[in-house]
Protein backbone atom coordinates (compact mmCIF):
# COMPACT_ATOMS: atom_id res chain seq x y z
CA UNK A 1 0.00 0.00 0.00
CA UNK A 2 2.91 2.03 1.00
CA UNK A 3 4.65 1.56 -2.65
CA UNK A 4 1.18 2.45 -4.50
CA UNK A 5 0.67 5.68 -2.52
CA UNK A 6 4.69 7.07 -2.84
CA UNK A 7 4.24 6.00 -6.56
CA UNK A 8 1.07 8.06 -7.21
CA UNK A 9 2.69 10.96 -5.26
CA UNK A 10 5.53 11.02 -7.58
CA UNK A 11 2.86 10.95 -10.73
CA UNK A 12 1.33 13.56 -9.14
CA UNK A 13 4.89 15.46 -8.37
CA UNK A 14 5.89 15.00 -12.38
CA UNK A 15 2.87 15.84 -13.57
CA UNK A 16 2.28 18.87 -11.45
CA UNK A 17 6.25 20.11 -13.20
CA UNK A 18 5.36 18.84 -16.77
CA UNK A 19 2.22 21.27 -16.63
CA UNK A 20 3.79 24.24 -14.89
CA UNK A 21 6.73 23.94 -17.44
CA UNK A 22 4.07 23.82 -20.41
CA UNK A 23 2.32 26.72 -18.70
CA UNK A 24 5.48 29.19 -18.14
CA UNK A 25 5.04 31.67 -20.74
CA UNK A 26 7.75 34.63 -21.61
CA UNK A 27 7.02 36.73 -19.03
CA UNK A 28 7.05 34.11 -16.37
CA UNK A 29 10.57 33.21 -17.51
CA UNK A 30 11.99 36.82 -17.81
CA UNK A 31 10.28 36.87 -14.17
CA UNK A 32 11.69 34.10 -13.32
CA UNK A 33 15.04 34.57 -14.87
CA UNK A 34 15.78 38.27 -13.02
CA UNK A 35 14.52 36.54 -9.82
CA UNK A 36 17.45 33.87 -10.12
CA UNK A 37 20.40 35.75 -11.42
CA UNK A 38 19.45 38.55 -8.93
CA UNK A 39 20.44 36.64 -6.16
CA UNK A 40 23.41 35.21 -7.54
CA UNK A 41 26.52 36.41 -8.49
CA UNK A 42 27.37 38.97 -11.63
CA UNK A 43 31.06 37.84 -11.75
CA UNK A 44 31.30 37.24 -15.93
CA UNK A 45 33.00 33.40 -15.46
CA UNK A 46 31.98 29.66 -16.72
CA UNK A 47 30.14 29.00 -13.01
CA UNK A 48 27.95 32.71 -14.37
CA UNK A 49 27.53 31.21 -17.81
CA UNK A 50 26.19 27.86 -16.69
CA UNK A 51 24.16 28.54 -13.74
CA UNK A 52 21.97 30.53 -16.17
CA UNK A 53 21.70 27.88 -18.98
CA UNK A 54 18.61 26.81 -18.89
CA UNK A 55 17.05 30.16 -19.70
CA UNK A 56 19.52 30.71 -22.81
CA UNK A 57 18.86 29.73 -26.46
CA UNK A 58 21.33 27.16 -27.90
CA UNK A 59 23.17 30.02 -29.70
CA UNK A 60 23.55 32.61 -27.10
CA UNK A 61 24.67 30.11 -24.73
CA UNK A 62 27.29 29.55 -27.13
CA UNK A 63 28.02 33.43 -27.98
CA UNK A 64 28.88 33.45 -23.64
CA UNK A 65 31.11 30.70 -24.06
CA UNK A 66 32.97 32.58 -26.98
CA UNK A 67 33.41 36.12 -24.95
CA UNK A 68 34.68 33.97 -21.72
CA UNK A 69 37.05 31.79 -24.23
CA UNK A 70 38.10 35.53 -25.50
CA UNK A 71 38.46 37.08 -22.22
CA UNK A 72 40.89 34.41 -21.11
CA UNK A 73 43.19 34.89 -24.11
CA UNK A 74 43.07 38.36 -23.82
CA UNK A 75 43.61 38.40 -20.01
CA UNK A 76 47.14 35.91 -20.89
CA UNK A 77 48.40 38.89 -22.69
CA UNK A 78 47.20 41.45 -20.81
CA UNK A 79 47.26 40.13 -16.95
CA UNK A 80 46.11 44.04 -15.56
CA UNK A 81 42.97 45.05 -18.06
CA UNK A 82 39.50 44.57 -17.72
CA UNK A 83 37.84 41.98 -19.69
CA UNK A 84 34.89 42.80 -21.87
CA UNK A 85 32.62 42.19 -18.88
CA UNK A 86 35.31 43.30 -16.21
CA UNK A 87 32.62 44.64 -13.75
CA UNK A 88 30.05 41.57 -14.12
CA UNK A 89 27.14 41.23 -16.17
CA UNK A 90 23.57 41.30 -14.18
CA UNK A 91 21.72 41.92 -17.07
CA UNK A 92 20.27 45.30 -15.80
CA UNK A 93 21.45 49.11 -15.16
CA UNK A 94 23.83 50.16 -12.51
CA UNK A 95 21.39 50.08 -9.52
CA UNK A 96 23.28 52.95 -7.29
CA UNK A 97 20.80 53.94 -4.78
CA UNK A 98 18.61 57.20 -4.88
CA UNK A 99 19.16 59.36 -2.04
CA UNK A 100 15.61 62.21 -1.86
CA UNK A 101 14.06 63.37 1.38
CA UNK A 102 16.77 61.39 3.87
CA UNK A 103 16.15 57.81 2.63
CA UNK A 104 17.71 55.44 0.17
CA UNK A 105 16.05 54.23 -2.34
CA UNK A 106 16.98 51.39 -4.84
CA UNK A 107 14.93 50.56 -8.58
CA UNK A 108 12.23 48.82 -8.91
CA UNK A 109 11.78 46.03 -11.71
CA UNK A 110 8.55 45.34 -13.80
CA UNK A 111 7.63 44.29 -17.03
CA UNK A 112 5.90 47.32 -18.76
CA UNK A 113 5.26 45.77 -22.38
CA UNK A 114 4.68 42.17 -24.43
CA UNK A 115 4.73 41.35 -27.88
CA UNK A 116 4.37 37.71 -28.31
CA UNK A 117 4.37 36.53 -31.89
CA UNK A 118 4.18 32.56 -32.63
CA UNK A 119 7.65 31.86 -31.68
CA UNK A 120 9.23 35.39 -30.73
CA UNK A 121 8.47 37.36 -27.70
CA UNK A 122 9.82 40.58 -26.95
CA UNK A 123 9.26 41.60 -22.70
CA UNK A 124 10.16 45.19 -21.79
CA UNK A 125 11.50 44.78 -18.56
CA UNK A 126 11.84 48.41 -16.90
CA UNK A 127 14.11 49.76 -14.29
CA UNK A 128 12.13 52.48 -12.05
CA UNK A 129 13.15 54.69 -9.05
CA UNK A 130 10.32 56.12 -6.96
CA UNK A 131 9.23 59.52 -8.71
CA UNK A 132 10.69 61.13 -5.80
CA UNK A 133 14.01 60.81 -6.96
CA UNK A 134 13.23 62.41 -10.56
CA UNK A 135 15.40 59.88 -12.39
CA UNK A 136 13.73 58.91 -15.84
CA UNK A 137 13.07 54.78 -15.69
CA UNK A 138 15.33 52.88 -18.06
CA UNK A 139 13.76 49.82 -20.24
CA UNK A 140 16.15 46.52 -21.52
CA UNK A 141 13.71 44.72 -24.10
CA UNK A 142 14.37 40.75 -23.20
CA UNK A 143 14.41 39.42 -26.58
CA UNK A 144 13.41 35.44 -26.25
CA UNK A 145 12.38 32.00 -28.66
CA UNK A 146 10.02 29.55 -28.13
CA UNK A 147 12.16 26.25 -29.01
CA UNK A 148 11.02 22.86 -27.82
CA UNK A 149 8.04 24.55 -26.07
CA UNK A 150 9.90 26.14 -24.03
CA UNK A 151 10.67 30.41 -24.28
CA UNK A 152 13.96 31.07 -24.07
CA UNK A 153 15.88 34.03 -23.87
CA UNK A 154 18.02 34.98 -26.82
CA UNK A 155 19.23 38.43 -26.37
CA UNK A 156 18.55 42.05 -24.55
CA UNK A 157 18.32 45.20 -26.19
CA UNK A 158 19.01 48.46 -24.57
CA UNK A 159 17.43 51.79 -24.11
CA UNK A 160 20.05 52.80 -26.96
CA UNK A 161 19.02 50.69 -29.06
CA UNK A 162 22.14 48.35 -28.85
CA UNK A 163 22.14 44.88 -27.94
CA UNK A 164 24.37 42.41 -25.71
CA UNK A 165 24.90 40.03 -28.58
CA UNK A 166 25.71 42.91 -31.22
CA UNK A 167 27.92 44.50 -28.87
CA UNK A 168 29.94 40.64 -28.04
CA UNK A 169 30.42 40.50 -31.98
CA UNK A 170 31.72 43.82 -32.93
CA UNK A 171 33.90 44.12 -29.48
CA UNK A 172 37.28 43.53 -30.43
CA UNK A 173 40.24 43.88 -28.19
CA UNK A 174 42.77 45.44 -30.63
CA UNK A 175 41.42 48.58 -30.67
Amino acid sequence: MKNKILLFAILIFISSIAISAQATGPEETVKAFYKYSNARSSTFNSRHIESRKTWYTPTLYKAFLAQLREDRAYLKKNPTDKPYFGDGLDFKPLDEPCEANGKSYRRSLGISRRDIKKTRAYIDVKFAYPKVCNIEPESYRVNLQKISGKWLISDWTYSDGSSLTRDMGKKNYSE
